[in-house]
């Protein structure tokens, strides 16, 4: 079973939208790109929120968007 929730730096495993766990800011991110530092809480970074909790850096996966039409047909042939 694939996870939901991805630690900043790891890769997005599907094109969709994504929130972070400490703050609640939601973000769309593509397949492929590595998830950022949140640039709402800026969670594991001294400018962060005070009740920042290390290890709590988290993305988690709450919407996939349909696949384009280019991704459909690669993966069709």
């Amino acid at each position: 079973m694939e996870s939901t929730t991805y630690n900043k730096g790891e890769p997005v495993p599907n094109t969709g939208q994504y929130i972070c766990a400490p703050c609640g800011f939601k973000k769309e991110f593509k397949k492929g790109e590595s998830f950022p530092e949140c640039t709402s809480c800026l969670s594991g970074s001294a400018a962060g929120r005070e009740e920042y909790i290390e290890g709590l850096e988290l993305w988690e996966k709450i919407r996939d968007f349909p696949k384009d039409d280019a991704e459909k047909e690669k993966q069709e042939s």
